[in-house]
C-alpha cells in the first residue's frame, strides 16, 4: 500500500462471515492511529495489524467478485415460477373455492335458465331473457320472485322449504362470484323476493313438507360390537383393513363425510402421526389443516386448526386405533407417489404389501359407513357422518364438559350441541316417569340421625332415573 493512497479498502471475506464488535472497533481503533500520526508527521509508522490475506479478509477483485456471485446465482434454483396467464390465476381463484359450494350454484342457475326458457313458451306473461348478471336489481327482484313461487323438481313436486333458501342462496353466489356484490336478504332492493321467499316458505310448512331434517342415525355401543363380531370391521384381509381404518379415523378424530378423509396424507405432510406421551402410552396425533370451516384462506387466517388424539386400546389390542393404524401403514406400497392415506387393495396381495399406488375415490369414501351397516343389517339412514355423530353424543352421555367434546369435533360454536342425540334409553326412562312407574319415577327417602351433642340432622334422597340428589338438614 502506498503513501499517495487517500483511502483505505478493506474487503470482506464471504467464507468466514462477518467481523465481530471487538475485532471491527480494534481494526478501526489502529487505523485512526495512523491517520493522526500522519498528521503530526511522526517519524514511526503504525501499522494497523491486519493481513489482507489472512482469514478474515480477502484480495478478490470487484470484478472477480461480480463474476462469483452471477455464477452462484446462476446455479441457484429459481427463485419465482414461470410468467403466468390470467386463465392460470383465474383456475387458482377456482381451485380455493368450495366445490360442493360451485356445483350447488351451477345447479341452481341452469334450474333458473331452464324456468325462465320454460315460461316464455307456455304463456304470454313473459320474463326478461336477459341473463342473470345483465339484469338490474329491480328486474332481478321481479324475476326471482316468479321463479321461487313457480319452480318445481323434475316430477313436478313442489321443493322442501330449505331447498328453496338455498337456491337463493346459491344464485347470489353466483353473481358475486362474477362481481355482482348483492345480498337478497338484506338489501332493500330486494324487499319483494325476500317477502315472496318467506310466504312461500311458510305455506310449504304448514303442508308438513320439510320439517323433519334427515340426520346421520348413531351407531351404537351394540351396533359396534356386531360390526366386529360379524367380522364386518377387522384387519384380516386388505378391504377390510381399509374400512376398519375410516371407521376407527372416523369415530375417533369425529372427521366429516369423505373429503375429510380424502384429504388425509402421509408422509412429510401427513396430518396423523404416532406418538407418546410422558407415560410412554402410544397415541395417533391428528392436525386438521383444512375443513368446512377452517379452508385457510384470508377469513380463516386465526383460526386454530383442530388438534386432537386417539389414545392406544390396551383392552382391546384387535380395536386399537394405533395399532389399525401402523398395520395399514405397513402394508402400503414401497416408494409410493401418491401421499393420499387410503389406497386401492391389490387383486393379488403379497405378504409385504396388500395396496397399490392408487388413491380411493372420495364417492368410494363416502358410501363406506353406509355399505358397513347395511351388510350389518342395521335400519336407519348411516353415512360417515354418522360417525361425527356418534363420537359427540357418546361424549356428551358419558358426561364429558362440553368444551372437550367441541375440541374433538372442531366446532367453532354451539352448533355441537345440534349432535347430542337422545338415545333410546333415555326415551324409555322419560316414558317410564309419565307412566308413573315406581321403578322409574321419582323416589325419595328420608332418615334422622342423633349426635352424641343431642343435635339431629336429616338426610333426603331423591334420584330420578340416572340422577340423584343428597340433601342434609341439621337441627336442635
Amino acid at each position: 500500500m502506498s503513501d499517495s493512497d487517500d483511502s483505505i479498502f478493506i474487503t470482506q471475506s464471504k467464507e468466514n462471515g462477518c467481523l465481530s464488535p471487538i475485532e471491527s472497533d480494534l481494526i478501526l481503533s489502529e487505523v485512526l492511529d495512523m491517520v493522526e500520526s500522519a498528521d503530526n508527521k511522526q517519524k514511526t509508522e503504525l501499522q494497523p495489524s491486519f493481513d489482507l490475506k489472512s482469514d478474515l479478509f480477502s484480495d478478490i477483485s470487484d470484478e472477480e467478485l461480480l463474476k462469483a456471485t452471477q455464477l452462484i446465482e446462476q446455479n441457484e434454483p429459481a427463485r419465482f415460477s414461470v410468467p403466468l396467464k390470467q386463465s392460470d390465476l383465474d383456475n387458482l381463484v377456482k381451485s380455493g373455492l368450495s366445490s360442493k359450494t360451485e356445483k350447488k350454484s351451477k345447479w341452481a342457475v341452469n334450474m333458473f335458465d331452464l324456468w325462465q326458457k320454460n315460461r316464455n313458451k307456455n304463456t304470454d306473461s313473459f320474463v326478461p331473457n336477459n341473463n342473470l348478471i345483465n339484469m338490474s336489481s329491480e328486474v332481478l327482484n321481479e324475476t326471482l320472485g316468479y321463479f321461487i313461487a313457480e319452480v318445481r323438481t323434475i316430477s313436478g313436486k313442489e321443493y322442501k322449504p330449505n331447498t328453496l333458501y338455498e337456491i337463493i342462496i346459491a344464485i347470489q353466489h353466483h353473481l358475486r362470484q362474477q362481481g355482482r356484490l348483492i345480498n337478497f336478504l338484506d338489501d332493500a332492493a330486494f324487499d319483494g323476493l325476500r317477502r315472496i321467499l318467506d310466504a312461500k316458505m311458510k305455506q310449504l310448512s304448514k303442508q308438513g313438507l320439510g320439517m323433519q331434517r334427515r340426520s346421520a342415525a348413531i351407531i351404537s355401543e351394540e351396533q359396534e360390537n356386531e360390526l366386529w363380531n360379524k367380522r364386518i370391521l377387522g384387519t384380516e384381509t386388505p378391504q377390510m383393513l381399509l374400512d376398519t381404518l375410516l371407521y376407527t379415523l372416523g369415530l375417533h378424530f369425529a372427521l366429516r363425510a369423505g373429503q375429510e378423509h380424502r384429504a388425509l396424507r402421509v408422509g412429510e405432510n401427513g396430518q396423523i402421526t404416532v406418538k407418546r406421551d410422558l407415560q410412554n402410552r402410544r397415541y395417533l396425533e391428528y392436525h386438521e389443516d383444512v375443513s368446512k370451516t377452517n379452508r385457510g384462506g384470508i377469513q380463516h387466517r386465526k383460526i386454530q386448526p383442530k388438534i386432537t388424539r386417539a389414545y392406544e386400546n390396551i383392552a382391546k389390542p384387535d380395536r386399537c386405533p394405533v395399532n389399525i393404524y401402523e398395520k395399514y401403514i405397513s402394508l402400503r406400497p414401497r416408494n409410493c407417489k401418491t401421499d393420499a392415506l387410503y389406497l386401492r387393495p391389490l387383486k393379488a396381495p403379497t405378504a409385504i404389501c396388500w395396496y397399490c399406488d392408487s388413491p380411493v375415490g372420495v364417492h368410494v369414501l363416502q358410501q363406506t359407513v353406509g355399505n358397513l351397516c347395511k351388510r350389518a343389517c342395521f335400519n336407519g339412514h348411516y353415512t360417515n357422518h354418522s360417525l361425527r355423530a356418534t363420537a359427540a353424543t357418546r361424549l356428551y352421555e358419558a358426561g364429558i364438559d362440553e368444551q372437550l367434546i367441541t375440541e374433538k369435533t372442531g366446532h367453532r360454536s354451539n352448533a355441537v350441541r345440534g349432535y347430542k342425540r337422545t338415545s333410546e334409553d333415555q326415551l324409555m326412562q322419560v316414558s317410564g316417569i309419565l307412566h308413573g312407574q315406581s321403578d322409574q319415577s321419582k323416589k325419595s327417602k328420608t332418615e334422622n340421625f342423633s349426635s352424641d351433642t343431642g343435635s339431629t340432622f336429616q338426610e333426603l334422597n331423591l334420584t330420578s332415573g340416572s340422577m340423584s340428589l343428597h340433601l342434609k338438614f341439621t337441627g336442635k
